[in-house]
């Protein structure tokens, strides 16, 4: 639900917006089934904008730190990456 309400209504539109994001080689990309998405990994950006140009839903292998940092921040990113389905 909440990788929905972010990629269709709050974070999405204002992406597509803002830095209109493409994507190269789509029509290589399955419409059901297993993927591997690469992508050129220019900047933490990327997390954000492959979902944003792909229909299908995403999910990130996310580094531990962003499940185990200390403090409220800590706990703050890891759920917000946990909301997200990212592992």
């Amino acid at each position: 639900m909440f990788y929905h309400l972010m990629k269709y209504v709050l974070l999405g539109p204002l992406l597509r917006l803002l830095f209109r994001p493409r994507i190269e080689g789509l029509e290589h990309i399955p419409e059901e089934g297993a993927a591997i998405v690469a992508g050129n990994h220019l900047s933490f950006s990327d997390h954000f904008l492959m979902p944003v140009v792909l229909e299908r839903r995403i999910t990130f292998l996310a580094k531990q730190e962003y499940f185990t940092g200390p403090g409220i921040k800590g706990r703050l990113t890891a759920a917000f990456f946990r909301a997200a389905g990212q592992i």
